[in-house]
């Protein structure tokens, strides 16, 4: 079964998105905790690979959105961000 992009949690309409972070060596796990404490993360996953996170965002639309991937971007530590909008969502 296929879900719209768009989320409702607690009756409100959320936007969900994954963002691809590259971290400077050594710092992942301080990188992850910091990651942690920005509004509108739900998740944050240590991958093998070219890319070292992997968050998952929900938020009110792209404006904030935004403002979260900048939030990130500000982390010391993070080297680059790749973000990728949920289009819809399958499941069991």
């Amino acid at each position: 079964m296929a879900y719209s992009f768009l989320k409702y949690f607690r009756g409100i309409c959320r936007l969900i998105a994954f963002v691809f972070i590259r971290v400077e060596v050594d710092q992942v796990s301080k990188v992850a905790s910091q990651i942690m404490k920005v509004e509108g993360v739900e998740e944050v996953h240590e991958v093998a690979g070219d890319i070292d996170i992997i968050v998952k965002v929900s938020a009110r639309n792209i404006d904030d959105l935004s403002k979260t991937i900048f939030k990130i971007r500000e982390i010391n530590g993070v080297q680059g961000t790749d973000t990728r909008i949920v289009l819809a969502s399958y499941s069991r």
